[in-house]
């Protein structure tokens, strides 16, 4: 791939990258493989060299920035979006946060913040994608925000609950967006991300062909240490982790075990051809069968995916007692 760029370790700065393995793009949208590097000071894992931004840009499908699809598609990807949310919605009420002001980052159209609003947050959602931003705004009216942590002015301490779900893993940086959200905690706050788990069972059993890698869209690939490890860097303190359930545990798990039936899907809906219909069945039929082997992986702790509960830490003299 033309215009990649080296990178270093985005914890610890270090530049000694040992390669674990090379993955093709499973949606296609780049050419060749991608190397994972393993951080030779830290053991974090990470993408290098990357594409360029403009390149990584056109990796991205544009369904994934609130693209509009047509008929059935649209209604399909509006009932498997609200089913997302349920794990949202748990992770938030193990927290224990029951009301305040609520930032999503990464917000796409709005699904999650629209059910906080519902409850009671006064909400706000930042989104990189314009079309979903401006889609979003339309269809919640609430208030969406085009931009990144880095490109719009929030005043610090103006939340009381940032949440990020499967953004971090996405980001040039993840450790300065981290910094960038703990700033606009309030006293008290908390940060609730969820992420794909590179050190759980899936991870380590399909490597290239785990669904978590999704190269070159994720740049970094956390374990519970590395990313530990970064939030306290980071200035908050791990609290907790949680799962993101057995029906994204068993997602994953299909996903990963039948790579060719992605593709298929995928040549499918490219050619514009009835069969995408047929693939889109299996695997569901799959998700249907292999659901108790997703409640399994959920209760052994070793998941293809986790959130994580992270106060942000507040230095002594920084805020007032009262």
């Amino acid at each position: 791939m033309s215009g990649v760029v080296h990178v270093q370790c985005p914890l610890c700065g270090g530049d000694e990258p040992r390669p674990l393995f090379k993955a093709a793009d499973r949606l296609r949208l780049s050419d060749g493989e991608h190397r994972l590097v393993k951080c030779g000071t830290c053991g974090m894992v990470y993408l290098d060299p990357r594409p360029s931004d403009d390149e990584l840009l056109a990796c991205y499908p544009k369904e994934y920035w609130g693209g509009r699809e047509k008929g059935i598609r649209e209604s399909v990807r509006a009932f498997e979006e609200r089913l997302k949310e349920g794990y949202k919605l748990r992770a938030v009420a193990a927290a224990g946060l029951t009301g305040g002001r609520l930032l999503d980052v990464g917000c796409g159209r709005g699904e999650f913040i629209s059910l906080m609003a519902a409850r009671g947050f006064d909400v706000a959602g930042l989104e990189p994608g314009e079309e979903a931003a401006r889609r979003g705004r339309a269809e919640s009216g609430l208030d969406i925000m085009h931009g990144t942590l880095d490109t719009v002015g929030l005043p610090p301490g103006s939340f009381d609950c940032v949440t990020m779900w499967h953004v971090l893993e996405h980001l040039p940086d993840p450790l300065g967006a981290l910094g960038r959200a703990g700033r606009l905690l309030a006293p008290g706050g908390k940060l609730v991300a969820a992420l794909p788990d590179f050190g759980g069972w899936q991870a380590g059993r399909f490597r290239e062909d785990w669904f978590g890698i999704d190269a070159p869209r994720h740049l970094s690939h956390f374990t519970r240490e590395t990313l530990t490890a970064m939030m306290e860097k980071a200035g908050f303190c791990v609290e907790r982790f949680l799962s993101c359930g057995a029906r994204y545990e068993t997602t994953m798990l299909v996903r990963s075990m039948f790579p060719a039936l992605n593709r298929k899907k995928l040549d499918a809906l490219e050619r514009g051809r009835p069969s995408k219909y047929i693939y889109k069945a299996a695997q569901l039929l799959l998700d249907a069968g292999l659901m108790p082997a997703g409640y399994v992986l959920t209760a052994s702790g070793r998941g293809a995916t986790f959130i994580v509960i992270a106060p942000v830490k507040v230095k002594v003299g920084e805020h007032d007692a009262g």
